[in-house]
């Protein structure tokens, strides 16, 4: 009765079918660069692991720690950081920089870490969702502190609505002009968003959409690199981080599983 019940509904138009393809995840515990690891993936396999949903970042953890492996595996993810100006500038000066090397900035401490703010007279990448002063640039050069405190986005929507944007520090002079207007704060002197930040582009090395995120919320610092790529830390419940694409890692493979039918609508 139910296989002749579907069968009306397929001819009905209701119920349609198509074959489902699941991932299927290898771990390979040779630990190789991020594009030695994807070379060997696309020829034994189909790819370096993609993760499209939550069921399968636990079918990787699983697919990990049964091979008995409990660290940082690499996965499909790679990304590009463009540190850009909000104004577009670029021409000389555009290079300028006060990273607090210290810190190893620009870091990746927290996931949304790709806007700069000068803090105790260096730049640190920070959260963009913080909201502290920021210094707007005017159409004749100059530079304006506002306060009260707006995360990065707003700051800028305020900047271009009354000023020009944020700040473009080019030289040791705005630098100099940030310092003595933030030095006048009573709450974290010398603190404020300026007009840098992290044009991040992610991706996965099977050109899938990048479309869900697990990124882990700690300590992870980039330096100055701008070609990343993307690890699951075992010991981290599987979340994202991005390393150097020349560290060794064992990683993870995926192929094209065939299993069962999908009812489409």
């Amino acid at each position: 009765m139910e296989g002749i019940f579907i069968g009306v509904l397929c001819l009905s138009g209701c119920l349609t079918f198509s074959t489902c393809l699941l991932h299927q995840y290898h771990f390979v515990s040779d630990a190789m660069n991020w594009t030695e690891a994807q070379s060997y993936c696309r020829e034994t396999y189909t790819d370096l692991a993609t993760i499209e949903n939550i069921e399968e970042m636990e079918k990787l953890n699983d697919t990990v720690s049964t091979a008995g492996h409990s660290s940082e595996i690499w996965i499909g993810l790679y990304g590009h950081i463009d540190w850009k100006w909000s104004d577009g500038f670029n021409q000389s000066g555009a290079e300028y920089s006060r990273w607090d090397t210290y810190n190893r900035n620009p870091n990746y401490y927290e996931a949304n870490e790709f806007c700069v703010a000068m803090i105790n007279r260096t730049w640190h990448a920070y959260d963009c969702s913080k909201q502290i002063p920021f210094v707007c640039s005017t159409d004749d050069l100059d530079l304006v502190l506002v306060n009260p405190a707006k995360n990065w986005s707003e700051a800028r929507r305020h900047c271009r609505e009354h000023f020009t944007d944020l700040a473009t520090v080019r030289n040791d002079t705005d630098y100099n002009k940030i310092l003595r207007k933030t030095s006048y704060l009573k709450e974290c002197p010398e603190s404020a968003w300026i007009g840098l930040y992290g044009d991040r582009q992610i991706y996965w090395s099977d050109g899938s959409n990048y479309s869900v995120s697990f990124w882990y919320h700690g300590y992870n610092p980039l330096g100055s690199m701008e070609v990343v790529c993307g690890v699951a830390d075992l010991e981290k419940g599987g979340k994202w981080k991005l390393f150097s694409c020349q560290e060794r890692k064992p990683f993870v493979c995926y192929s094209m599983d065939k299993r069962g039918w999908c009812f489409l609508e």
